[in-house]
């Protein structure tokens, strides 16, 4: 929610947000968003160049927000299984919780379907990251590190993504509900990282 005593810019990145969720980026013009923002014309250029490269910054800095504490996390080679383990741990939940945040961001990106350096960097670091666990000794060898990566992102970005459907067919809501989302987030680790199989 943005008032006329925000700074002009960030009225700006929050009335883009907003207009490219509801209509995309090509149903939307410059004119829109300033109106929605209630400022002059010439401010997008002033601030971001064109309408693309407020998109840009938009996604670059909800990139920036996402990955920023995952990619810490990835960095050095865990010391422990434990270790292993508690990374993971907080690498979903930060992952979830910035994605509810920043989730009218995340419609956008996905309707632009927007690739980044960003996911790219990310998801080369993980399967970095899963390949030296594996090294040393804190996974299962077979694991596919690429897959893995993929499925722990899509079932946190689909959960947030589809949170009002399946809030309206279930009752759940892992957008307000710390509860439901305490219990989604130990069921969801409890099965990335032991699987259905019970242990020998």
């Amino acid at each position: 929610m943005t008032t006329n005593k925000t700074p002009t810019k960030e009225r700006l990145i929050h009335s883009a947000t907003v207009l490219f969720g509801e209509k995309g980026y090509a149903g939307v013009s410059v004119r829109e968003i300033c109106k929605h923002a209630n400022t002059s014309m010439n401010m997008i250029h002033h601030f971001f160049g064109s309408k693309e490269g407020l998109l840009s910054f938009i996604v670059d800095q909800f990139n920036e927000n996402v990955f920023s504490v995952p990619n810490k996390l990835l960095e050095k080679t865990p010391r422990s299984k434990e270790d292993f383990q508690s990374r993971i741990e907080m690498i979903f939940e930060a992952t979830l919780e910035t994605y509810i945040k920043e989730r009218a961001t995340l419609l956008v990106v996905i309707k632009e379907q927007s690739s980044s350096q960003a996911m790219l960097d990310y998801t080369e670091l993980f399967v970095s990251f899963m390949e030296r666990s594996k090294k040393k000794g804190f996974i299962r060898k077979k694991l596919d590190s690429e897959m893995i990566t993929g499925l722990m992102i899509d079932r946190i970005l689909n959960q947030v993504q589809y949170a009002p459907w399946i809030k309206k067919v279930t009752g759940d809501d892992l957008l307000n509900d710390l509860e439901y989302k305490k219990r989604w987030c130990k069921a969801n680790l409890d099965l990335l990282l032991h699987g259905f199989l019970p242990r020998q």
